[in-house]
């Protein structure tokens, strides 16, 4: 991971060493017995929950066209090739693949990750594409392990709706970003329509119970403004899926599913629209979700 002084210039003095890349990484995990399918998420057992599935399912993301490509994908590649970045970070990073695009427009980025099984494919996945500098990081949203104005650029894609403090985890990406740092986030975001969004939640939280909330573009504005940073690119992508590989992605259970398929057949109109659901056959759907896509800046003078 680089040379130990390299590193110390963005590690937290006192704290976690991010060069600890191992630290329980390959540990056997299996969801608790507090894991309640159909319930929503938060509080303070949140994190293991989160740590708990995401392991389970690591294997399913790291082959998950939805996470490996897409338009939102290849906007944070363009936004990022727009400079060249020192230092740069992946927050939850989840199988890699924002870290990934990212790679070849700086020196190192290191993919971070709250679930063991996601950092291992990460680490697995940047080796058999020959990623010399990108290194995996266990840390968390809410806690990132590195100094204040350290880095270069901090992306963060198709996560932040598992953030059980977002506000939180915004403002630690506000005080290790260096001014003149942008933040690329992408993530799939709240219909600004209360029916669609409100229907979209229920079938989000029913589907995945370590998911929160999808924030609207107008909320994302306002908490990125906030926190200030100053947004200079934002656009609305989509990410295409079907209901099956959505559900199996996730590990649903199949009488969980079959409730939720219930509810696709009979969403309401604003959904149908918002969401652009086609039924493919008795069982499956075609849609898509809204990606809520930007670049915010810290602003002030780069030294």
């Amino acid at each position: 991971m680089g040379e130990k002084g390299d590193m110390n210039e963005v590690q937290h003095r006192g704290e976690d060493s991010v060069g600890d890349e191992h630290s329980a990484v390959g540990e056997d995990s299996a969801v608790g017995e507090d894991f309640a399918w159909g319930e929503g998420s938060g509080g303070e057992g949140h994190p293991a929950r989160v740590r708990d599935q995401f392991s389970r399912q690591a294997g399913e993301y790291a082959v998950s066209a939805a996470h490996s490509s897409g338009e939102s994908l290849d906007i944070l590649e363009r936004l990022a090739s727009e400079g060249r970045h020192r230092w740069a970070v992946d927050v939850a990073t989840g199988a890699g693949f924002t870290a990934f695009a990212a790679a070849p427009y700086c020196e190192r980025v290191l993919a971070t990750d709250i679930s063991p099984g996601m950092v291992g494919e990460t680490r697995r996945i940047a080796s058999e594409r020959g990623l010399g500098n990108v290194f995996p990081v266990f840390a968390a949203a809410e806690s990132l392990p590195f100094l204040n104005g350290s880095l270069d650029l901090v992306t963060c894609r198709t996560a932040a709706h598992h953030f059980h403090r977002l506000e939180e985890s915004v403002r630690e990406v506000v005080r290790v970003l260096r001014t003149g740092g942008a933040f690329l986030l992408a993530d799939s975001c709240a219909s600004e329509d209360a029916t669609a969004a409100a229907w979209q939640h229920d079938v989000e939280i029913r589907r995945d119970p370590t998911h929160v909330r999808n924030v609207s573009p107008s909320e994302w504005r306002h908490l990125l403004e906030s926190a200030g940073l100053v947004i200079t690119f934002e656009t609305l992508a989509r990410v295409e899926m079907t209901f099956s590989a959505w559900t199996l992605r996730s590990g649903t259970p199949s009488d969980v599913c079959e409730r939720l398929r219930l509810d696709w057949k009979e969403a309401p109109p604003e959904a149908v629209s918002e969401f652009r659901i086609i039924a493919l056959d008795p069982d499956d759907f075609h849609f898509s979700w809204p990606v809520y896509v930007c670049r915010a800046i810290k602003p002030g003078h780069s030294e």
